[in-house]
């Protein structure tokens, strides 16, 4: 079988004092968007610098594409893509000056075409010849973004990308997300606003205090949870829709809204395939059948870990 694009076992990071990073074990394949959560201070920076070789670990191993780190560092860099919380930019640079810098230390060969394609990706073709320093701040973050994606890295490493944009920059940047996944790209993204992660990421990362509470993808996890809360919409009144969700044992909460309703399942995937099967076979013309951000936050809540701050 192929390597993972990421594979990190056992790591460790320790500062003077405190255990920074604590037996962390994760993997990532072609596709996986996952989400790194935790509070502040849980390690989650913290494990993206030893990921990348920014910040020495006490032991513990890290692959990329099957490159180990610690014997072939220049392998795995050249096939990972590291954006960190805060990235300046070079204000008397243009946008593609600055992509044209980095495309250099980066040794891009094929530099030119690859700045014309990061650029297209995230919508600042026509923002080429401005000045950074006439940027927006979510302008500025879809720059970094696009120098990151310059080497076209087979993993990426994002550490809050979001944090400052407004909301259109925000869909734009779930957009792009989106866009890596279907390349095959392999995505590690820290960020605090769990509904935006719900809407892109397919596997979740839990740590608290340096250690991995919760790893997974989002359905595993929310079977873990044992309940999920679930969206369904019909397309006209339909009287006996909220009769059968409330004859249903497994439906908790059920909370009506217009034509559909939301309620929190608590039973098994074939119950709940069965709850689906029951609506349509006596007469409920579903057109919405859907898990509501695949219930992120309750995993966060229900995981053991902090509230976020």
């Amino acid at each position: 079988m192929p390597d993972p694009l990421l594979a990190i076992a056992h790591l460790r990071v320790d500062f003077p004092e405190v255990v920074a990073v604590n037996d962390l074990t994760l993997v990532l394949e072609p596709g996986d968007v996952c989400g790194l959560i935790g509070p502040n201070g849980a390690g989650k920076t913290t494990t993206m610098r030893a990921i990348s070789g920014l910040q020495e670990f006490t032991r513990g191993s890290v692959r990329v594409g099957g490159h180990e780190l610690a014997r072939e560092p220049d392998e795995l860099k050249k096939r990972l893509g590291f954006m960190p919380d805060f990235c300046p930019t070079y204000d008397q640079l243009t946008a593609s000056e600055f992509l044209e810098h980095f495309g250099r230390a980066f040794a891009v060969s094929n530099r030119a075409q690859r700045i014309e394609q990061c650029l297209e990706l995230t919508w600042l073709t026509d923002k080429r010849d401005s000045l950074c320093e006439e940027l927006s701040r979510g302008m500025k973050q879809r720059l970094v973004l696009a120098k990151t994606l310059l080497p076209d890295p087979q993993v990426l490493l994002l550490d809050e990308p979001a944090s400052g944009l407004d909301p259109l920059g925000r869909i734009e940047l779930r957009k792009i997300l989106l866009q890596l996944h279907d390349a095959g790209k392999a995505v590690l993204i820290s960020s605090h606003i769990l509904s935006e992660l719900s809407g892109f990421c397919n596997k979740a990362a839990i740590m608290e205090r340096g250690q991995l509470v919760k790893f997974g993808t989002i359905a595993e996890l929310g079977q873990q949870m044992g309940k999920r809360r679930m969206s369904v919409k019909w397309r006209v009144e339909e009287k006996n829709a909220l009769q059968i969700l409330t004859a249903s044992g497994a439906v908790k909460n059920l909370e009506a809204a217009g034509l559909g309703a939301a309620f929190d399942f608590e039973g098994a995937a074939d119950a709940l395939d069965e709850l689906l099967k029951t609506l349509v076979v006596q007469g409920v013309r579903v057109c919405e059948w859907r898990g509501l951000g695949d219930d992120l936050e309750q995993i966060f809540l229900q995981s053991g870990a902090k509230e976020l701050m």
